[in-house]
């Protein structure tokens, strides 16, 4: 009887999924030993590559089935302890006040904030100036560093991913419509919502790990994106007004780009066990272009890698 090697091989992925969520909740392995394994995720891409090297040796399908398994390992492990993270990230309560603080940039500025466990939330005010207002349930305080022209906000929680010792954190970030050269946003096992109406921003640098992060420039000019989901979801609203263009990168995640009316779209990709989603509907190829792309004023241009991801462009329903 021959066997449909590509029904195996998503076969075996999705019981590496369900295997690892199954054992994780039965034998009750704390979100430690999962972490632990979780640093391990270099072993999926080589396990991927050695599927790609014995693709044409007797070993194709034992290669296949262990390129599948390692990926589905992975994400399995992901999904485990994302849950974990976000609902309380070891810290419980609500989060207490632990630091207010503001302060003036006197001409284009960068800025780079990196969360610990728990909610950032990230909004725009006309003017110069920029205010913070930060929360945890362990009365752990950021770690902020600013001048006229900078500013610099870490959570501090250095060791990995280990952030439950660190309590849930809870962020309120205001920042200028004024000129920013460089925004960099890492959010951390939680939650982040960063919508910039009126911002200026130069390029925009956004990293989301066992995280959903939503971030809307609809409103605001940009003309460079980068960023990176791990096991979690990035979902970016374009502005209509500039012409940009960017690269990311989805590992065990989901993206989501939603466009607006006048912008046109291209978009190239690259990455395993991966698709491109339009409107609901698989696109087929290697690339996609919006129909406009070469009538319209303004275009974006998107170099996209997901291994083992998931890319929707305009979904259904739009993006969160």
């Amino acid at each position: 009887m021959r066997v449909n090697r590509r029904f195996l091989y998503w076969g075996v992925f999705l019981v590496a999924i369900g295997g690892v969520l199954v054992v994780a909740d039965l034998a009750a392995v704390d979100s430690a030993t999962i972490e632990d394994a979780l640093r391990l995720w270099p072993l999926a891409i080589i396990a991927i590559g050695v599927g790609l090297i014995l693709r044409r040796t007797r070993f194709s399908v034992a290669g296949g089935m262990l390129a599948a398994a390692m990926p589905g390992l992975l994400l399995g492990g992901a999904f485990a302890v994302a849950p974990r993270f976000s609902v309380d990230c070891g810290g419980r309560g609500q989060p207490v006040s632990v630091a207010t603080t503001q302060g003036t940039f006197s001409g284009p500025a960068t800025v780079s904030v990196t969360s610990g466990c728990g909610t950032l939330i990230v909004d725009t005010a006309a003017g110069s100036a920029w205010h913070l207002n930060a929360g945890n349930t362990a009365s752990r305080a950021p770690i902020v560093n600013s001048t006229t022209q900078s500013l610099t906000i870490d959570s501090g929680a250095k060791d990995g991913w280990r952030f439950f010792d660190a309590g849930r954190d809870s962020w309120d970030l205001t920042l200028p419509t004024s000129r920013i050269d460089d925004l960099s946003l890492v959010v951390n096992a939680g939650k982040g919502d960063v919508r910039l109406p009126g911002a200026q921003l130069g390029r925009l640098d956004v990293v989301t790990n066992a995280a959903e992060t939503i971030v809307d420039v609809s409103g605001a000019s940009l003309s460079g994106l980068s960023g990176a989901v791990n096991a979690g979801l990035l979902s970016v609203h374009l502005p209509s007004g500039s012409d940009l263009s960017g690269s990311l990168t989805v590992n065990a995640g989901a993206l989501q780009v939603c466009t607006p009316p006048g912008l046109g779209l291209r978009v190239t990709q690259g990455g395993v066990l991966s698709g491109i989603r339009v409107n609901g509907l698989e696109a087929t190829g290697g690339d996609w272009q919006s129909p406009d792309y070469v009538s319209a004023t303004h275009r974006a241009d998107l170099n996209v890698i997901a291994n083992v991801g998931a890319v929707e462009i305009n979904p259904i329903g739009g993006c969160k």
